[in-house]
């Protein structure tokens, strides 16, 4: 009975054992520590904090085999033995602790923590491009630069190349001419201003001729055509020519001084003639008429002129006029009647000429009127008494590709000549006493319509 005792009970011990063994391995295999978010880290038993998944296994089989074997040697004599072992192998599993095995160095069994290349997907620091895309920000004024074109018109009085046959031979233009040897000479002292402007429109009296057929009067100019050099290299772009010296050697010097201007791409208006100069992606219209020929002729060529240049779609309309009193700075009704005519018509400037002297300036329906800018260039006097002019400057301002009402104008005092005594030909910027002399005598003729330059010749 012992034997056979001792035998059951050996084999129950056996069976329970590798009941044990198959429960602890099919139970604690390294896939079940792999898979379960279970840590070690405050557990005081010796098998759970080992890392290695395959030795933990194998250390708890052992002890879970040595607390068995321990088991049944002390009690081997009923099943409840057996019961207990089994029911202790259960309870095992179930206090493991559950804290996170965050300490673990598996990478499968950290998934948060290899996930952290997020922190590396930063681009949205990466993408500050859109800082170095400040040009955006920058380009903005440049696109409001882009739509305001300023268009600055420089104005100026009679020009005269050559002189009549009954002046001093020897201080005539001619002769000067002949000394210098040289067109530039004559602007010299001027043309840096035209060069900054936008456009130059002068007025020419007289002809470029070799005609000799002199009409019957008391002044009749004409000039060799190739003195249209000294306006070319003076910086003058365009010119007015509708006065009463432009048939001075009859109807074929006008004929003759016509193709000159086109020959030598010189721009010009002349009665029905009207003309379009183009600068900063704008058409300047220019019409040019003789007040002496009486009003109504004045008004039919303006307002023809001013259709023609309608359709031809002008963005500025200047109208040259000759008209007024010589030697005077008394504006008569044939002046302000033909300037105000130009200006209801759609004219945004009105240049005045003939009297040979400074008049006033009047501003007429947001328009200026200059109703004259007396002699420049002027050979058809050897020494006038009155050798004060101007040039008068307008800046127009379009602001997406609307013309803005502004008052930017701007008188520039000169001399006709650089030389006190004698006329040179050379209109020179006048300084100092002469300049301030010079305003003072513009505020005068333009006190009647309320407008007033500063020492330095812009509008108050």
């Amino acid at each position: 009975m012992n034997k056979k005792h001792t035998n059951h009970t050996l084999k129950k011990a056996i069976s329970l054992t590798a009941a044990t063994t198959v429960l602890c391995t099919g139970i604690f295999t390294p896939d079940f520590f792999s898979t379960q978010s279970v840590s070690a880290k405050n557990t005081s038993q010796k098998t759970i904090t080992v890392t290695d998944n395959s030795s933990t296994t194998t250390t708890l089989g052992t002890n879970i085999t040595q607390f068995i074997a321990k088991a049944v040697d002390t009690n081997t004599t009923n099943t409840t033995t057996n019961m207990t072992a089994k029911t202790t192998t259960i309870n095992i599993q179930d206090t493991m602790p559950t804290t996170d095995t965050t300490t673990t160095k598996d990478p499968a069994s950290t998934p948060t923590a290899t996930k952290k290349p997020t922190s590396t997907k930063t681009p949205a620091t990466t993408k500050k491009p859109a800082a170095t895309k400040k040009p955006v920000a920058a380009k903005k004024p440049q696109e409001k630069k882009s739509n305001i074109t300023k268009i600055t018109i420089s104005a100026a009085g009679d020009c005269t190349l050559g002189s009549d046959y009954k002046s001093p031979s020897g201080v005539n233009f001619y002769a000067k001419y002949n000394e210098k040897k040289d067109p530039s000479y004559f602007f010299n002292n001027v043309k840096s201003i035209f060069k900054k402007d936008n456009l130059t429109l002068v007025n020419f009296e007289g002809t470029l001729t070799k005609r000799n057929t002199r009409a019957d009067k008391t002044f009749a100019f004409k000039g060799n055509p190739s003195y249209l050099k000294i306006l070319q290299q003076g910086n003058v772009d365009a010119v007015s020519f509708a006065n009463n010296h432009c048939r001075d050697y009859g109807e074929g010097s006008y004929n003759d001084t016509i193709a000159v201007f086109k020959k030598n791409k010189m721009p010009f208006a002349s009665y029905g003639k009207v003309s379009v100069y183009k600068t900063k992606g704008k058409k300047i219209g220019m019409i040019a008429v003789n007040g002496l020929d009486g009003v109504s002729s004045s008004e039919r060529f303006i307002n023809s002129g001013i259709k023609k240049l309608k359709k031809k779609k002008a963005d500025l309309i200047v109208v040259s006029m000759h008209a007024g009193i010589e030697k005077t700075s008394v504006i008569n009704d044939v002046q302000k009647t033909i300037a105000h005519y130009a200006v209801k018509k759609g004219a945004n400037l009105v240049l005045g000429h003939h009297p040979h002297t400074l008049q006033g300036i009047e501003k007429y329906k947001g328009a200026y009127i200059v109703y004259s800018l007396a002699n420049f260039c002027f050979g058809g006097n050897t020494n006038p008494a009155d050798k004060d002019t101007m040039i008068f400057q307008q800046t127009f301002t379009f602001k997406n590709k609307k013309l803005k009402k502004t008052k930017d104008i701007k008188i520039i005092p000169c001399k006709v000549s650089s030389s006190n005594s004698i006329n040179n030909y050379q209109p020179t910027p006048a300084k100092g006493a002469a300049k301030k002399r010079i305003i003072a005598k513009m505020n005068r003729f333009c006190k009647p319509y309320n407008l007033k330059f500063k020492h330095n010749g812009k509008l108050r």
